[in-house]
This record gives structure tokens, C-alpha cells and sequence, in this order.
């Protein structure tokens, strides 16, 4: 019986011995040995090599051999040259490329490259002016050598094709030497040979331009696979291709293709396949956005877009032949047909198209959201019922006799239209709408120049091109309807709106659609129970999208539409938010031109004041968005009022509830923050301004507002007897208006300036100035707070009556008068009751204290003193002996003080 096996021989130990010792020599080889040899003196050797395989120069950095993770070449710094054809700028460059061996090939007589991997290689692709690609000399090269498929196990004669892969690479577009803006970023290809006569492709990059920062996770991903064939020539090579571009947001599609953001918004899904050879490719193609519209709003109806294109492309005519889009949309469809060639001899902007659209039982609702998603300003919520039918062929190239130009030929007609607004109760409602193409006019012939309303660049339309909207009549609650008729080209329209309308559907269609922006906000018939109209003839001009010249580049959306023409309104009225009562318009005009809003030969009344005059601001940005200019510039007016009083002006300005002085009231609401006043620039004209006692003639005065500070830049007005200019400043942003005012009075009779305090004391004429500062609301807080400087030169004056010194009182006058500029003090104690008269007083001081202080003497004043504003006299006056005068009381009671010492006498 034989023993019980209780272990393993030693023989069977001995195979796991030298695999573990083959492993370890292995690992010294490659950590060791391999970096010891020099495989740089074969750098030519391998530079050569590749040069032969890809028909262009190519420059390597260094070399070196690795094991792991599989036997291979690690190059640095690798350069494919350009064919100086294509320009001077490297094809490829690749800072770290990595060529993997095949093991087998490691113990045969020849080296089998299995795998070729690029990181961070930059890409350049050229066209030239001929339309051929930098790159067609390699396919070529390729196609001509025979090699065995890429995943054959088996070595064959021929060696097998490496798998070749770009990692996070950069590929770029130039056209000749100019660099295209189009990049792709982070870009990864495969290639491979799947068949003997077939490689596979796989890419995916994300889409960027370099002429614009945009963030590339909100540009979408462009992923492409498919198989290209061998063969002799370029235009002979077959191919098969699949072509994705998704989650592109529309905003980022509409800034690489145009340069800017158009407003949309959405998600792009657009994918696409291509079969055939390169000289002729049969494309079939669908485009689908989600959630299409304009950034401002959501629609009232989704835009549904899914559009499917076939067509077949011929590369050597560039020619699309056989074009068929079909867009469905609710019961109908559009359907666009033809074909297109752009011939690479001829500029490409200018292909040659016979297009024929046809427009079957489409919904007029998707034409208002395809008119939201085109136009900033368009009502979303406005809501269309109808249908469209109709045709238009667009053909290039048609001669005439001074040569050749495109037509656009067609028709289309919108039946049952209504339109309904938010806001507006009744819909607008139009028989059927005719829209069809002009004549056919060489644009030679033609004088048609567009309209330039609002100083900008307006749309070029040509008329040979445009799309013409049949006058039509249209109803807006007047006893005789307006006409409407229009214009439409692929860069812009224009519409004419001509006849009568009910002010109050006017304006409720203003509010709803934004056309006269803010022009007629507040504006409501002045008797609801007569309904008041008014004449109307306006065009509103402008281009569809921004970018590629049409409008101005820096904003997100176009400007509003240009108006231009004019509205007359009679019997309405203005609720502004800044004035307390509303305005009553007798008549007025709105010429609506050069980007602003003129409101001329206007008669209005404001509580009672009765105003004409002219009003221009510039036109309103439409509620809720914001205006282009980062600087609206002010309103300017020019007013005329026949005569006003100081209580009708505070009520017209403050309502008649308040009960406050005028100044406080009128800056009160200059700084109201609830609806401060616009900035504001202008002149008024008042035949008469009652102010109290004080009553100014033919005042014109020039004032700017600017938030909370009152510029008056001139006031003339004849006052007194004389006149007054006053020019100065009043600031209202602090706890306390501040006043910096500059006054000037020539000729003024003094005994008007004495009326006005209900005395009779004074004659003569003054001329003079003040500068003031003073601060507060009430009369009181600006007499306490008044300070300056004056100065006058009063002439033939006289201050009352004064009795001899010693007088207990002074008394009326009984006969002739004391003339203090030849009194001396004996005649004075001798003299009877008499006016103090003099020839001319110059005097000048400062102002503070509730209270006028004189100069020191001199030749000029030889007055001292002061005068305080309740109008008593503290009055150091020269006498003719060398002796000093003092009066004192008030200007209606002069006194002489007695001197305190005979010395002083």
C-alpha cells in the first residue's frame, strides 16, 4: 500500500521560481536599464521615418524608451510642418506624444506601431482660396497605403494601422493666412482602420470662439462618428458620417455665429448625417430648439421648432441641390424648397438661390411668436387667432439689361386675423390681410432711400426685395377707421398707421404693445362720457435682429422701433406722477422724431393756470426695460403762462390740500422720493406773477433740474418800477433746502418797495445786488439763517420824518425837509418835524444776524451801521461841522439821538 502524498515535490516549485525572478528582471530593465540607453542618436532615424509616412517635415524634442504600461516611445515637443501652400504655422503641434509597440512585433524583424496618443495638441486647418484643405494631401497619403485593419489579431504582410488618438486637443480654422474666430476646445479623436478600405472616426469637442469670453460649459457638446473609405482621389472618398450638436443654449449660439447675444433663449439639439462621397453628399438633417423665446419673457404660446432638411451637396460646384425643409406647425407647415450655389470663384456671401417658400394653413399665432422671438418689445402675452397661407420664391441671377439681380416674387394672405392685447378689451380684429411683392425693378431704377427717424442706421431695404402690406382698414373706435400698411425686408420693417382713433383704446394699446414707450402714460379723455379721438399718422421703423451690421453691437437685444410722424390729441388729460392734479390738454401735438418726443402748440390748464408751450423729452424706454444710453438726456420745455398768483401756482404744484409756504411746497416736491421730478431744462415766460404784495412783469426765467438740485440760471423780470435778475442754485438734498442766490435790481422805486411793508415812508430810486445763502423751509428759518454781502447806490431817497434832537416822538412833517448831507447838528436841534432827504446814499455790507451791516467809512460810504430786518435804524451819519449824526428808530420814524457829551456835540 502505498504512502499518502503529504506535500509537493520540489520539481513542481521550480516553474513560479523563474516566473518570479523573469518579473524581476523585468522591472529592473525598465526602472534601470532602459533609461541608461541613448535612444537619441536614432532622433533622425525616427524624424525621417515619420517625415517619409506623412509627406510633410517633422521636428521632435527629445526620445525616450518606457516598458510600462506598455513597451513604446515617449516624444516631446512634436512638430508636423505646414505645405508652405497653406502658410507658414506648424499643422500640428503636440508637446508630449506617445507611440505604443505591438509586444509581438518586440521579438520579430520589424516594429509594429499599435497606438499613437496626442495630449494637448494644437490643430490648424486650412482652406485656401481654390477651397482645398491642408489636410486633403494626408487623407491621400493614407488612402494610397496599404495597411491590414487596426483590431486584426494576426500579423499580416502588411503592417496593421495604429490606433491614433487625440486627447484634449486644439483644433483651429484658418482661411489662407487669416485665422478664423472658430475654435474647438478640449477636443478628443479616434481613428482608426475598422475594414481594409475603411476608417472609423470618433470626435467630440466643445465649440468657442477666441474673439469672444465665453464660458465653453454653456456652449454645448459636437459629437461626430462615422467611417471614411479609401480611395484615388479626394472627391472620390466615401464617407458616412453622424453629426450631434446638443445642450447648446440659443444665447451662446446667436454670440458664435453673429458675435453677440440676440436675446434667445433655449436649448439647441441639431444633428445631422452625411453619406456619400465628398464631391457629393447626400445630408439629411434635423434642428429642434426647446423652450424657444426672447430673454425678457416666456411667450403666451410655446414656439415649437423641429425642422427637418435634406438636401445634396456638391463640393466641387458648391451647390446645395434638392433643398427640402419642412417645419409642421399646428395643422400646416412650412415648406422651403430649391437649391443654393456659392461657386468658389465667387464670393460666398452672394450664392446664388432659387428658393421657393410656401406658407400652408400656418397659424398666425406662430407668426406672433416668431415675431416675439425676432423683435425685442414684442407683447408676450399678446394672443392671435387666423391662418396663413401663401408663397414666395426668392431667385438670384435673373438678368436685366444692366445686369444681374435678385427677385423675390410671391404672395401670402392672413384670414380672420384678431389680435388681442392685455389690457385692451376689445381684440383688433382685420379683414383679410394681403401681403404680396412689389414690381419687379432693377434697384438701379429705383430712388427709395430708408428712413432714418431716430438718427441711427436705418435698415437698407430694398424695395425689389421687400414684402409689401396691401392698405388695410382698421377699426380703433373712431367714427372712421385708420389705415395700416407696411413694408417687410430680411433685415427690418416698417409700418404706417394714418386716420382716427379713441384716444382711450389708443392709449390702452400704447400701455399693452410699448410703441409710444411712456409718450402717452397718464393720458385718459378729459369726460369719460364723451369719448375724445385723436389723428394719428406714424411709421414705425426698425431691423429685426443685432449684429452682422445692423444695429449697434454691445447690447442684448435691438433698440426699440423708430416712430416718427405726428398725434393730435384734443379734449384729454395727463395724470403725471409728479404733479398732484391732473393736466387738462385743450389741444396738443406729438411729433415723434430723431429718437424724442416733441409735444407742440400745446393749451393746457394746470388747476386753473392756464399754459402754452412746447414739451420735448427723448423717447421712452418701454416700462419695466432699460434704456441703451447709460445718460437719458434731460426734457426741455418752452412755456408761456399770460399771468399767475402765487396761491394758484402752489396749488398746481402741490394740490391745494397743503398748507405750507410756496418755496417749501415746490422744493418739497422737487424732492419728493415717492415720484421725484425729471431732469428737466427749459424757460417760461410769465406775463404777470402775482407774488403777495409783489408783483412781477414779463418774467422769463431759464431753470434745469437735476434730482434734488434747482439750478436757476436767469431770471428777468420787471418788478418796482424797475427790474430784478436773480440767478443761483437751491439744493434739496439735505434735512434743509440750501439757497446760493445772486440777486440784481435796477431803477426800483423805493416807495413800491415801502408799499410792500404797508408804509409810506421813502423816495427815489435804488440800484443794487446781494448774494444770499439761506437755508429752511419757513420764513423764519431763512431770516435767521441769511447771510452775504450788499450793496446799493439809492438816489434822490428820503427815510421819513424826523423831529429836533431832544423830541420825545417823531411827528409828520410841517413844513420843508432836513437834508443830512449839509445838516449840522445846531440846525438839526433847531428844526422842525421834516422828511431826512438826501441826494444819493451808496452803501454796501455784509448780510447775517437778521441784519444788514455798513462798511467802515469812506469817501464811497460814508455810512456806519446797521439795519435790521424788522427795519430799525442804528445809523452813524457825517455832518457838515465834522460831526457825526445818529439816527435811530425805524425807517418810518427816524430819530436823532442826543449826543452823550458836549465833546461828542
Amino acid at each position: 500500500m502505498s504512502e499518502p502524498v503529504t506535500g509537493i515535490a520540489p520539481a513542481q516549485r521550480s516553474p513560479m521560481r523563474w516566473i518570479a525572478v523573469a518579473l524581476v528582471l523585468l522591472v529592473v530593465i525598465a526602472t534601470i536599464v532602459l533609461p541608461l540607453i541613448n535612444i537619441n542618436r536614432y532622433h533622425h532615424t525616427i524624424a525621417d521615418s515619420l517625415s517619409r509616412s506623412l509627406g510633410r517635415p517633422v521636428h521632435l524634442g527629445s526620445v525616450q524608451l518606457q516598458l510600462l504600461p506598455r513597451p513604446g516611445l515617449a516624444l516631446t515637443d512634436f512638430v508636423v510642418e505646414e505645405d508652405p501652400g497653406f502658410g507658414a504655422e506648424p499643422l500640428l503641434r503636440a508637446p508630449s506624444v506617445t507611440v505604443s509597440l505591438r509586444p509581438s512585433s518586440l521579438w520579430r524583424d520589424r516594429f509594429e506601431v499599435s497606438r499613437i496618443s496626442l495630449d494637448n495638441a494644437s490643430v490648424n486647418l486650412v482652406r485656401d482660396d481654390r477651397g482645398q484643405w491642408n489636410f486633403s494631401s494626408l487623407l491621400i497619403q493614407a488612402a494610397r497605403t496599404p495597411n491590414a485593419p487596426t483590431g486584426l489579431r494576426h500579423t499580416t504582410a502588411a503592417l496593421r494601422f495604429p490606433y491614433i488618438e487625440f486627447r484634449s486637443a486644439r483644433i483651429n480654422f484658418k482661411s489662407g493666412a487669416e485665422k478664423e474666430p472658430f475654435s474647438f476646445f478640449n477636443a478628443d479623436l479616434s481613428i482608426w482602420l475598422a475594414q481594409p478600405d475603411q476608417w472609423q472616426l470618433r470626435f467630440e469637442a466643445q465649440p468657442a470662439r477666441t474673439d469672444l469670453d465665453l464660458d465653453l460649459s454653456d456652449t454645448g457638446l459636437v459629437h461626430v462618428e462615422g467611417s471614411v473609405n479609401r480611395a484615388a482621389a479626394l472627391d472620390q472618398i466615401p464617407v458616412k458620417l453622424h453629426a450631434e450638436w446638443n445642450k447648446a443654449p440659443l444665447g451662446q449660439v446667436s454670440r458664435m455665429l453673429f458675435g453677440e447675444d440676440s436675446g434667445w433663449r433655449g436649448l439647441l439639439r441639431a444633428e445631422a448625417d452625411f453619406a456619400g462621397d465628398i464631391n457629393n453628399l447626400d445630408t439629411d438633417a434635423r434642428f429642434r430648439i426647446d423652450d424657444a423665446h426672447r430673454q425678457e419673457f416666456t411667450p403666451l404660446s410655446p414656439l415649437p421648432v423641429d425642422v427637418r432638411c435634406r438636401a445634396v451637396y456638391h463640393r466641387s460646384l458648391g451647390a446645395v441641390d434638392n433643398l427640402t425643409c419642412l417645419w409642421p406647425v399646428g395643422d400646416g407647415h412650412l415648406l422651403l424648397t430649391g437649391g443654393l450655389k456659392a461657386p468658389r470663384l465667387k464670393a460666398p456671401a452672394h450664392p446664388e438661390a432659387n428658393l421657393t417658400l410656401e406658407i400652408n394653413h400656418t397659424p398666425a399665432a406662430f407668426a406672433v411668436s416668431a415675431l416675439g422671438l425676432l423683435r425685442r418689445g414684442v407683447t408676450p402675452s399678446l394672443d392671435a387667432s387666423g391662418l396663413i397661407n401663401g408663397h414666395f420664391t426668392y431667385v438670384t441671377g435673373q438678368r436685366s439689361g444692366r445686369g444681374a439681380f435678385p427677385t423675390l416674387t410671391g404672395e401670402a394672405a392672413v384670414d380672420s386675423l384678431s389680435l388681442s392685447f392685455p389690457g385692451v378689451d376689445k381684440p383688433l380684429t382685420f379683414p383679410e390681410l394681403h401681403f404680396a411683392t412689389p414690381a419687379v425693378v432693377a434697384p438701379h431704377h429705383t430712388g427709395h432711400k430708408a428712413a432714418k427717424p431716430d438718427g441711427r442706421a436705418a435698415p437698407k431695404f430694398a424695395p425689389h426685395l421687400a414684402i409689401l402690406l396691401d392698405p388695410v382698414p382698421l377699426t380703433l373706435g373712431a367714427p372712421n377707421p385708420a389705415e395700416l400698411s407696411g413694408q417687410f425686408t430680411a433685415v427690418g420693417f416698417s409700418l404706417r398707421l394714418a386716420g382716427q382713433a379713441d384716444l382711450a383704446r389708443l392709449v390702452s394699446l400704447s400701455k399693452s404693445s410699448s410703441v409710444f414707450g411712456s409718450s402717452l402714460a397718464g393720458v385718459s379723455p378729459a369726460d369719460a362720457e364723451s369719448p375724445a379721438t385723436g389723428d394719428l399718422d406714424l411709421t414705425l421703423t426698425g431691423p429685426w435682429l443685432t449684429g452682422q451690421g445692423m444695429t449697434p453691437v454691445n447690447s442684448a437685444s435691438p433698440p426699440p422701433p423708430s416712430v416718427a410722424g405726428s398725434l393730435r390729441i384734443e379734449h384729454a388729460q395727463a395724470r403725471l406722477g409728479w404733479l398732484p392734479e391732473p393736466v387738462e390738454i385743450a389741444s396738443a401735438t406729438a411729433n415723434f422724431s430723431l429718437g424724442k418726443v416733441t409735444w407742440s402748440n400745446a393749451n393746457i390748464t394746470v388747476n386753473g393756470i392756464a399754459v402754452h408751450g412746447s414739451f420735448t423729452y427723448p423717447f421712452p424706454c418701454p416700462a419695466g426695460e432699460t434704456c441703451r444710453d447709460t445718460e437719458v438726456a434731460p426734457a426741455t420745455f418752452n412755456l408761456d403762462i399770460p399771468n399767475v398768483d402765487a396761491s394758484a401756482l402752489k396749488s398746481a404744484l402741490m394740490g391745494a390740500w397743503r398748507r405750507n409756504e410756496l418755496l417749501s411746497a415746490i422744493l418739497a416736491q422737487v424732492g419728493r422720493k415717492a415720484a421725484p421730478w425729471p431732469p428737466l431744462d427749459g424757460v417760461v415766460h410769465v406775463g404777470s406773477l402775482n407774488l403777495a404784495n409783489l408783483a412781477l412783469h414779463d418774467a422769463r426765467g431759464s431753470i434745469s433740474i437735476r434730482g434734488s438740485s434747482v439750478k436757476i440760471t436767469s431770471l428777468d423780470a420787471g418788478a418796482l418800477g424797475g427790474s430784478v435778475n436773480v440767478a443761483g442754485s437751491v439744493q434739496t438734498g439735505g434735512s434743509h433746502p440750501v439757497y446760493f442766490l445772486n440777486v440784481n435790481w435796477a431803477a426800483v422805486s423805493v416807495p413800491q418797495v415801502a408799499a410792500i411793508f404797508h408804509e409810506k415812508w421813502g423816495a427815489g430810486s435804488a440800484n443794487g445786488s446781494a448774494s444770499l445763502t439761506l437755508e429752511g423751509y419757513s420764513a423764519a428759518d431763512l431770516i435767521a439763517s441769511a447771510h452775504g454781502a450788499f450793496q446799493w447806490d439809492w438816489s434822490h431817497g428820503s427815510i421819513g420824518a424826523i423831529g429836533p434832537i431832544g423830541s420825545s416822538a417823531p411827528l409828520a412833517a410841517e413844513a420843508g425837509y432836513a437834508n443830512l448831507e449839509r445838516a449840522s447838528l445846531n440846525s438839526l436841534q433847531t428844526a422842525k418835524f421834516s422828511p431826512v432827504h438826501f441826494s444819493r446814499w451808496r452803501a454796501s455790507g455784509t448780510i447775517g444776524n437778521k441784519a444788514l451791516k455798513f462798511d467802515a467809512v469812506d469817501k464811497i460810504n460814508p455810512v456806519t451801521g446797521a439795519i435790521t430786518f424788522d427795519r430799525s435804524l442804528d445809523l452813524s451819519w457825517p455832518a457838515a461841522d465834522d460831526a457825526t449824526i445818529r439816527i435811530g428808530g425805524t425807517f418810518a420814524h427816524p430819530m436823532l439821538a442826543s449826543p452823550s457829551s458836549a465833546s461828542e456835540q
